[in-house]
């Protein structure tokens, strides 16, 4: 027998009631947007079209969080979210509703929304840009590269590691010459975790500017997997006894680490002579 906290034994309205309690991540109202995105219903999907309306801003936010994942990965009623997303960026002005939304995008990947996410990549306040960002990475387009690269030297720490993320991984297929010098560039970032992105993004390419950078992460007192992964995409011969000293060193503990190394390790040792 279902209990009332489940959220499929709970009506829209109390779902949607949940959802607008507690702060941004707060996890019950997440479990109850989760609980939405599931029944991806039309009811669901005009109870989120009427809150982009309301004159308050976290209930338009929370409208926004229902429309970028309902159907919970099923494209349902794709044309009426990307119609609402595209039409609230064009005229909202609270950043932390202008972040959702492009989150969101991101979820719809939603080409029509390329233009207004340019835009908003200009906006003034960091939250925007973050979100500019994230739908901007999920976009086959010369104009959302572009974009990035500008937002890969931000700023703001999470701006420029989402964008560096975006070039570097989500636009995999994407090789430009302007794309591997924001890469490059990023390499001296004061943040290890984007430093790592754009290591990925550049051995992921080939390019033999990584070379050098991914034997220093390696020698490195603290590697990240990012410098594994680097390394795997290289392949470059003489990060084999680097990726062994790391090994028999002990290096770091955590598992998913250990895992990685070995896999690389493997990787390099089945290799064609």
């Amino acid at each position: 027998m279902n209990h009332p906290e489940h959220g499929e034994a709970r009506s829209l309205e109390e779902l949607i009631q949940v959802a607008l309690e507690g702060d941004e991540e707060d996890a019950r109202a997440w479990e109850a947007l989760r609980a939405l995105h599931a029944r991806g219903t039309r009811d669901v999907l005009d109870a989120a079209l009427g809150l982009l309306g309301s004159s308050s801003a976290k209930a338009r936010g929370r409208g926004v969080d229902i429309l970028g994942q309902l159907g919970a990965g099923n494209p349902v009623f794709q044309t009426e979210r990307g119609d609402a997303l595209v039409d609230l960026l064009r005229r909202e002005r609270e950043p932390e509703v202008l972040l959702s939304a492009g989150v969101a995008l991101s979820h719809l990947v939603e080409p029509r929304a390329l233009a207004v996410l340019v835009a908003l990549a200009g906006h003034p306040s960091a939250e925007a840009r973050y979100g500019a960002a994230h739908g901007l990475a999920v976009l086959d387009a010369p104009e959302a590269v572009e974009a990035l690269i500008r937002l890969s030297a931000d700023e703001d720490r999470d701006v420029r590691d989402w964008a560096t993320f975006g070039l570097g991984t989500l636009m995999e297929a994407r090789d430009t010459p302007e794309l591997r010098d924001a890469l490059v560039a990023r390499l001296g970032d004061e943040d290890p975790e984007i430093v790592g992105e754009a290591l990925v993004g550049l051995a992921t390419r080939k390019d033999a500017r990584a070379v050098e950078p991914v034997r220093a992460a390696l020698r490195g007192e603290r590697v990240m997997v990012y410098a594994l992964e680097a390394a795997a995409a290289l392949g470059d011969p003489s990060f084999h006894p680097l990726l062994l000293a790391l090994r028999d060193a002990g290096g770091p503990s955590e598992g998913y680490f250990r895992s990685v190394l070995e896999e690389v390790i493997s990787g390099f040792e089945q290799a064609p002579a």
